[in-house]
């Protein structure tokens, strides 16, 4: 795919359009405790509009960080680090030291070993946890949204090996794999599925879960195929599988999937061949997506938390509002100081005008 024509996408504009659809999916399940009245799943009764969101942010993320790998190998894991850990841990620390304490958390309970397994699921990027915190809300947790961030860094190191065994440059072979790992996703459909999930269990720390794991991997997989395979883009073919997409959704075997394939088709046409110029501005030089994904649960948690009869219509307002700010701030003052590092290395001007996305990493 021409470099050019990726930098002049509207990938920030993607994701900050999937980060705030995030908040439509959570807000009335974190009032409801249920997905009675989540949008999507109400019309079709198998994903959520959070989950699509997420399927979509792990495709742009196979698109561009397979092509950063590319782009730069040497030093495509420090860039990785800068992108994805200031900003965490800040969250992290944040919602620790503020918000669990607003949530009535009680610290006086806590325990070296407490305090130590905070530490360790910090470094390996998992959400925090603190029991007491959000007590008799229908979903307690300090920031349920930062769960996929551990899945993301392991896409990362999927990413490097593909490109250190060679694999962009074999293009068959690598759609062979990412097939593979998309299928796998019906194994679990069936009764030996859960087998599977047992057997696998001693190594969740390592890979995650296995029905998320091989459910990310393969959004990502895709991503990563629709760069290689150099796919030309065409808006009759989008309508099709825009059509085949909405007709998948009715069946919950089939409805992932068709989000990966026929979903990622109409996401990078609407990236790379919508020139509407809001699309192309927007989010494109400050990319806030990462921040307001971040730091929205825990601001939708506080305002149930304080206002207890708060409407739908309310909490979404307040959540978005709260998360762009806060997704500004974090930009400014962690992500975009943090990815200036990345300017001490010695690129040559080639070589920076070959990476097709690079700074725009996801969540």
């Amino acid at each position: 795919m021409d470099a050019k024509m990726a930098r002049q996408g509207s990938f920030g504009a993607l994701r900050l359009l999937l980060a705030s659809l995030v908040i439509f999916s959570h807000a009335p399940q974190m009032l409801d405790g249920n997905m009675s009245r989540e949008p999507l799943h109400l019309v079709f009764g198998t994903l959520s509009l959070g989950s699509l969101a997420v399927d979509g942010f792990f495709l742009i993320s196979g698109y561009l960080i397979s092509a950063s790998f590319v782009a730069d190998p040497k030093f495509y894991a420090w860039k990785r680090i800068l992108r994805i850990y200031p900003a965490f841990v800040l969250c992290y620390l944040l919602c620790i030291f503020f918000v669990a304490p607003l949530a009535g958390a009680n610290f006086n309970a806590l325990g070296p070993k407490n305090w130590a397994l905070l530490v360790a699921r910090a470094a390996v990027l998992k959400a925090p946890q603190i029991d007491s915190a959000f007590v008799g809300l229908p979903i307690p947790a300090l920031d349920g949204s930062m769960w996929t961030i551990a899945y993301e860094a392991r896409c990362y190191v999927l990413a490097a090996l593909l490109g250190l065994c060679g694999l962009y440059r074999h293009r068959r072979l690598l759609f062979a794999i990412a097939l593979a790992v998309v299928l796998a996703n019906f194994v679990f459909l069936f009764p030996f599925g859960k087998a599977v999930v047992a057997a696998t269990r001693p190594v969740w720390a390592i890979f995650g879960e296995p029905v998320p794991a091989v459910r990310l991997t393969s959004a990502f997989l895709c991503g990563v195929v629709f760069r290689v395979q150099g796919m030309r883009y065409h808006g009759w073919i989008a309508l099709a599988c825009v059509a085949t997409l909405a007709a998948a959704l009715s069946f919950p075997a089939l409805a992932e999937v068709a989000v990966m394939t026929a979903g990622g088709y109409v996401l990078f046409w609407v990236a790379l061949q919508v020139k509407w110029r809001p699309m192309l501005v927007l989010n494109a030089e400050d990319d806030i997506s990462y921040g307001v994904y971040l730091y929205a649960w825990p601001i939708s948690e506080l305002t149930i938390w304080y206002w207890r009869d708060v409407s739908l219509a309310a909490l979404v307002m307040v959540t978005l509002v709260g998360a762009a700010v806060c997704g500004a701030i974090s930009w400014r003052l962690v992500e975009k100081p943090a990815l200036a590092l990345k300017g001490r290395i010695p690129l040559s001007r080639a070589r920076r005008d070959a990476v097709p996305g690079g700074e725009l990493a996801p969540p």
